[in-house]
This record gives structure tokens, sequence and C-alpha cells, in this order.
């Protein structure tokens, strides 16, 4: 038997992600079996598991592939100096909408997450990364507003935490509803004055 080079065993994980991203999208996650997706890729069903040890293992790689700009962003959001705090929210948070709203493959992976995702139980422990990114979100923000609270730019009247919690939702929202009717906003034209409109409430007016 011919051993496959590294990049070859890579390059088979990559077209079993592939297909198994098309037929989330296109069938729901609980109606896609390892073996739909073992024939969708070309490849064995024990080719699957070689890579793979179910199919929530699977998601959870499918998500990963789209999670790291988002991840890379809120670390570089954590890096930022207090007075520069908001300007840092705004910029990151925009990106972010315009990351959705230019690539296809975060469309696709987020609309299987948002509204082709039967969280069913083989499925838990992807939800459980799913709840920690969230958690991730929410807790980079309060820091981030809390900066932006100490240098005087957040409005005093809101806290850290809601301002947090508003935004993440606010941004979720947005999201949700873009991938449900693409057409009806430029999410990524449309993202400065999204956010801008948000922001605004936020700010402290002197």
């Amino acid at each position: 038997m011919v051993r496959r080079t590294k990049a070859e065993a890579e390059a088979t994980r990559a077209t079993i992600l592939d297909a198994a991203e098309t037929l989330f999208f296109e069938q729901g996650v609980s109606r896609t079996t390892l073996d739909k997706i073992a024939r969708a890729a070309g490849v064995t069903r024990g080719a699957v598991y070689w890579h793979f040890d179910n199919k929530s293992d699977l998601f959870t790689a499918m998500l990963e592939r789209i999670r790291l700009p988002f991840r890379m962003m809120l670390s570089e959001m954590d890096q930022v100096a207090e007075a520069d705090s908001l300007q840092s929210i705004r910029d990151i948070m925009i990106r972010s909408l315009q990351i959705v709203g230019e690539s296809e493959q975060h469309r696709r992976v987020l609309s299987i997450v948002f509204h082709r995702c039967e969280y069913i139980d083989e499925l838990n422990p992807a939800v459980h990364e799913q709840e920690k990114l969230d958690s991730e979100v929410q807790q980079t923000l309060e820091r981030a507003f809390e900066r932006a609270r100490q240098s005087h730019h957040l409005n005093p009247d809101v806290s850290p935490k809601l301002a947090a919690s508003a935004l993440h939702a606010y941004i979720s929202g947005l999201i949700g509803k873009f991938l449900l009717t693409p057409r009806q906003c430029d999410l990524a034209q449309s993202a400065p004055a999204l956010i801008d409109c948000f922001l605004d409430g936020l700010k402290r007016h002197s």
C-alpha cells in the first residue's frame, strides 16, 4: 500500500470538508450522512473516518475554517489602547460584516449554523464550541467597551456589559437577516453605516 504524503492527506481532508459544507447547506445537517459526504467527496467512508471521528467532529472542523479570521480580529481588539478602543470596535465590526458580505464560504457556513442546523445530540460538541466562541466575543467586547469607558468615550449611562451584549445581538441579527434575504442589503457596502448607526448611540456626547 502506498503511503500518502502529508499534502495529499490535507487535500483529501479539504475535499471532504468542502463536500460536507455543500451537503449541509443543501440538505441540512441531520439529513446529511457520512456516506453521502464520502460519495460527494469521491472517497471511501473509511477515508472520512481517517480524518474525522464522527459527524460532529467534521462539523466542528468545517466551522473552524471560517472562525480563524474572527478569532484573530478578537485578539487584535484586545491589544488596542484605551484611547483607540471605540474606533477599534468600529473597525473590527465593519470588517466582520464585510467578510460575511463578500465571502461565499462564510455565507454558506453561517447559513448552515443559523438556518440549516438542527441542534441534535450528535452535534452537542459543535454547539458547545459555538457557545464558547460567542462567549469569547461577548467578553472581548466587554473589555473593549470598558477601555472606552475609561477613556471617557463611552456614554456613562451605558455599562460595558450592556453595550457588549447589545452590539453582539445587533451583529448576530444583521448577519442572520442578511443570510435569509441577501438581496435586501449589500452588507459589505453598508457595513460602515450600519455600525456607525449603532455605535453613535453608545458614544459619550459632551
